[in-house]
């Protein structure tokens, strides 16, 4: 004979939501300022803001913007730090 019974399973559930989004124009000096900011945000890459700024950083870097060849940031005693006088760049 048949028999049927019910019981209850763990089942992820995905859905879509409109979320809040936020444009932001911006010179390509104050992107490349931007870039070195987020891109020496330390922590896990998981747990803190950091995913965040990952994101922030990885989006510049896939629209074309690069560090390399800059001077924004150097080192000083293990401490970024920005120069006094900021290098004009030519484009």
């Amino acid at each position: 004979m048949a028999e049927a019974k019910r019981t209850t399973v763990e089942k992820t559930v995905t859905k879509t939501e409109k979320v809040p989004a936020y444009t932001l124009t911006l010179s390509k000096d104050e992107a490349l300022a931007v870039m070195a900011l987020v891109g020496n945000v330390t922590g896990d890459s998981v747990g803190s803001p950091r995913k965040h700024t990952d994101a922030v950083y990885n989006s510049l870097r896939n629209a074309g913007l690069s560090l390399l060849g800059t001077d924004l940031l150097r080192q000083l005693n293990g401490s970024q730090r920005w120069l006094t006088e900021p290098k004009r760049y030519s484009y």
